[in-house]
């Protein structure tokens, strides 16, 4: 098995974002308990995942809320775990948290890798469809920190967002390149059917883009990364060579992971588990010595081929042969340009990426 990942929820955000579906709270209060209960999952969890940890990712929420001391709680709270003294560590960071000071405090935890949430640089996207509270300068202000602190850092990017044009994108393509970042992650703006945004469209107050502008705007951020050194190494993330995310990648290869904190997810390379998205239902279940899952799968031998199609057909590197049962319809698809050969391997063209859960179904 290669090395396992692991990963710390981190549900705490002064302010929600409107369009965000991720289980987080505005209660920072709770962050000693959920620190506190952390340490005991930790303990148990060191009994079953021996194996040492090549990566550790801080996501959340916003894990750059932390103060120093919580971090330093935080690290000895993961303690019973082994983590490699070689890890890639990343920290997800919203803008306005980031201060020359914290940045340092994060290289000298170990941090390795800092994703800015910096979303757009336009002042209309932040301010009315994505209801951000940070400011295009203040992008450009932890940049700077977290260069002064010497740590590699990516940028998060939003598109799709009502009222875009071709040019805006660009210029967040082109302003996210000027900063010196070796990754960009690049994502669909989407709209979880509960979150405050939802009902802005419901009204009509916001007006969602074609989807034919929105795949031209996917198109996009492909041929201009490209001319500037940025691979597409998967359907959604752009790194320079050498810079691509190591703990992410586990995801999509189906390597092991372990999910610590509410409503994280585990994998083991042949079940899946989540815990319970509640700080105080996770916490008081682990204080009971209960499980605080709220799910866990086995997956079939069936089940986890095709999963394995699905994710590979993600990747720039494209799905083995041996997944595919039907290299038929995997020539058709090669034809229609949304596929091509490459050894042993069908790799996805740009068009291919574009629509990758179409593949995996028609290859399924």
């Amino acid at each position: 098995m290669n090395s396992p990942g692991l990963y710390v929820h981190t549900p705490f955000c002064p302010r929600r974002c409107a369009y965000c579906d991720f289980y987080s709270t505005e209660n920072l209060s709770k962050i000693p308990m959920w620190l506190d209960s952390l340490a005991v999952e930790a303990r148990q969890q060191a009994a079953y995942w021996t194996y040492e940890f090549d990566s550790l990712y801080l996501g959340g929420g916003s894990p750059s809320v932390l103060s120093p001391d919580q971090l330093a709680s935080l690290k000895e709270a993961l303690s019973p775990l082994k983590i490699s003294p070689k890890a890639e560590i990343t920290l997800e960071a919203n803008p306005e948290d980031v201060t020359a000071d914290k940045a340092l405090a994060w290289a000298e935890w170990g941090v390795t890798r800092v994703s800015i949430g910096a979303q757009s640089f336009q002042r209309k996207a932040l301010i009315a469809p994505l209801g951000r509270s940070h400011s295009d300068s203040d992008i450009l202000k932890a940049v700077e920190a977290v260069k002064k602190a010497k740590l590699f850092f990516g940028l998060d990017l939003i598109f799709g967002w009502p009222g875009q044009t071709s040019q805006e994108w660009r210029e967040d393509l082109e302003l996210a390149v000027a900063t010196g970042t070796g990754h960009i992650s690049t994502y669909e703006l989407t709209i979880p059917h509960k979150s405050p945004i939802a009902q802005k469209f419901l009204t009509g107050e916001l007006i969602a883009l074609p989807e034919s502008e929105i795949a031209d705007l996917f198109l996009l951020a492909g041929s201009y990364l490209k001319k500037r050194g940025f691979e597409r190494y998967e359907v959604s993330n752009f790194a320079r060579k050498g810079a691509y995310s190591r703990h992410n990648l586990k995801y999509w290869r189906r390597d092991a992971y372990l999910g610590l904190g509410p409503a994280a997810h585990s994998f083991d390379g042949s079940r899946r588990s989540a815990n319970v998205a509640s700080v105080d239902k996770w916490s008081l279940a682990l204080a009971q010595r209960h499980t605080a899952l709220s799910l866990l799968e086995d997956l079939t031998p069936d089940q986890a081929r095709l999963e394995s199609l699905m994710l590979c057909l993600r990747l720039a590197q494209g799905a083995p042969t041996s997944l595919i049962n039907d290299q038929g319809k995997a020539a058709e698809l090669a034809l229609a340009g949304f596929l091509v050969k490459n050894g042993a391997y069908w790799k996805p063209t740009e068009k291919g990426l574009l629509c990758a859960d179409y593949l995996a179904r028609e290859l399924s």
